[in-house]
């Protein structure tokens, strides 16, 4: 019969060979150390772009004269000269202020008192100009010899005066040629047109109205054609020869183009009117010889005959 070994509460000491140290056995599992964190990785910033630098622009001077004023100052940090060159007029100076505007330039250091007796040696002694010391014939001479001397001053004067001046513009052909173009155009148009044909050709213009059409002869057409050509001797209706603007005319066109049809039909309502006080006063006196030949309202040729009243008796206010 086997024997049974009971094992309970055996420990790991009663399994040990003889002269060995046994091992213990921390029943707490060693703790981990957690590695070191990686550090934060910072993105690196995006590079700001500079902002667009603007384009210089030109400065638009307000003419070539303020345009020159500060260019000649800016170099020379004095604008004296410029404004003599540019006002100053040689050409109507007399022969004795040139010279002594010549002189004084040269010996511009000089005080007042020094100079006038600098002038009068250098210019009124030696061209003999006073004519209580010198003779008639001594001073005719000097004078000659003075303007001699005083145009080669306005020449140099005159050099000098074109350093200062603004370069003539250069003329834009191309420009030129298209307005003359654009108006040539213009012109073959309104000549081209059916209108003016017509009123060149009848001499007259039309206003029709609901009883009929009225005529009115032209004198002279080509010159309103003209007038729609060039609208400057339109404009030169209306000036009274005096010079002025001859206001109640020019209203009165300026109304009549407005509305020009109400305008007429004003026109034959006034008319009309008149007409009626005509049929009336021949009615009341049948025997007025000034009177008569105007037909009433109500007849074919009432228009007609209306305006050939006007024609013969006027308008009365």
């Amino acid at each position: 019969m086997s024997e049974t070994i009971d094992f309970t509460g055996a420990t790991i000491d009663d399994f040990a060979k003889p002269g060995a140290v046994a091992a213990t056995v921390d029943p707490t599992p060693a703790a981990t150390t957690p590695a070191d964190p990686a550090p934060p990785v910072t993105p690196s910033p995006e590079p700001t772009p500079e902002p667009a630098k603007p384009e210089p622009t030109e400065y638009k001077w307000k003419d070539d004269f303020i345009k020159g004023v500060v260019e000649f100052y800016e170099k020379t940090g004095d604008i004296t000269p410029y404004l003599q060159a540019k006002t100053v007029d040689f050409a109507k100076m007399s022969d004795e202020d040139i010279l002594r505007r010549s002189l004084r330039e040269q010996y511009s250091e000089l005080s007042d008192k020094a100079f006038d007796k600098l002038y009068r040696m250098q210019v009124t002694d030696k061209f003999k100009l006073d004519e209580e010391e010198f003779s008639e014939d001594e001073v005719q001479l000097g004078r000659e010899l003075l303007k001699i001397e005083a145009n080669k001053a306005r020449q140099s004067y005159a050099e000098w005066q074109k350093n200062f001046s603004a370069p003539s513009p250069v003329a834009d052909i191309a420009v030129d040629q298209e307005a003359e173009r654009m108006m040539q155009q213009f012109v073959d148009s309104v000549k081209a047109n059916q209108t003016t044909q017509r009123i060149l050709a009848d001499k007259k213009i039309s206003i029709k109205t609901s009883d009929g059409e009225f005529n009115f002869e032209l004198q002279a057409p080509e010159s309103i054609v003209d007038m729609t050509l060039d609208n400057d001797k339109f404009f030169a209706q209306f000036v009274a020869p005096e010079g002025q603007v001859d206001y109640d005319r020019w209203y009165k066109a300026a109304a009549y183009s407005q509305n020009p049809e109400l305008f007429e039909k004003a026109l034959i309502n006034y008319g009309r009117t008149l007409g009626r006080l005509e049929v009336t006063k021949d009615i009341k006196n049948p025997s007025d010889p000034g009177s008569g030949g105007v037909p009433s309202e109500t007849s074919g040729d009432f228009a007609s005959g209306l305006l050939q009243a006007f024609a013969t008796r006027g308008v009365k206010k």
